[in-house]
C-alpha cells in the first residue's frame, strides 16, 4: 500500500511538475527552523512539499552549515525510490550534480550534501531546484523545488 500511495504520490508530481499545494500562484518561501538545549541554537533554512490530496510528504530539504561550518544541504524523500540510481539536483537548466542516498528509515530515505559554492551560488539565484529520483522501473522523477526566498532563509539561518 505504501508504495501505491508513493506511485501516486510521484505520478502527480510527474504530471503537474509540484504538488498541487506547491502550484499555487505564490510558492511557499523557504523558513527557517531553529533547535536549541538552552545553551546553543542551531538553525536551518527549509522548504517541503507536501501532497495536498493525502498530505504525505513529497521532499522535504533542510540547508545549514555543518559542524565545520561548511554549507550542507539535507533531503529526505519518500519511500520506494529506487537505491540504486543516485539522486540528481539541479538549478534551473544549470548543469547536474549526483548524490547516493545514503540511509532510509521509516521516516524516508534520506542524503545530506555538502552545498558547493557553484550549487549555494546558483540556489541563490535561481528559481528551481530540479530533484530527480527514479522508480523501480529506472523512469525519472523530477521534483521541483521552489527557490523563493532560499538566499534569505539561509543567511538568516547560518549567522
Amino acid at each position: 500500500m505504501a508504495l501505491k500511495s508513493l506511485v501516486l504520490i510521484l505520478a502527480t508530481v510527474v504530471a503537474f511538475g509540484l504538488p498541487a499545494q506547491a502550484q499555487e500562484a505564490t510558492p511557499a518561501a523557504w523558513r527557517v527552523e531553529c533547535t536549541g538545549d538552552g545553551k546553543t541554537l542551531e538553525c536551518r533554512a527549509v522548504q517541503q512539499l507536501v501532497a495536498q490530496e493525502n498530505k504525505q510528504l513529497v521532499i522535504q530539504l533542510a540547508a545549514r552549515l555543518g559542524p565545520d561550518k561548511t554549507p550542507m544541504l539535507g533531503l529526505q524523500l519518500p519511500l520506494g525510490i529506487n537505491l540504486a540510481e543516485p539522486i540528481q539536483l539541479k538549478v534551473d537548466a544549470g548543469k547536474e550534480e549526483r548524490f547516493p542516498v545514503q540511509t532510509c528509515t521509516t521516516a524516508g530515505c534520506l542524503l545530506s550534501i555538502p552545498l558547493k559554492d557553484p550549487m549555494l551560488a546558483a540556489m541563490r539565484t535561481g528559481t528551481t531546484l530540479k530533484v530527480i529520483v527514479f522508480d523501480a522501473n529506472k523512469r525519472a522523477i523530477t521534483i521541483d523545488v521552489p527557490l523563493l526566498g532560499f538566499g534569505l532563509a539561509f543567511d538568516k539561518a547560518t549567522k
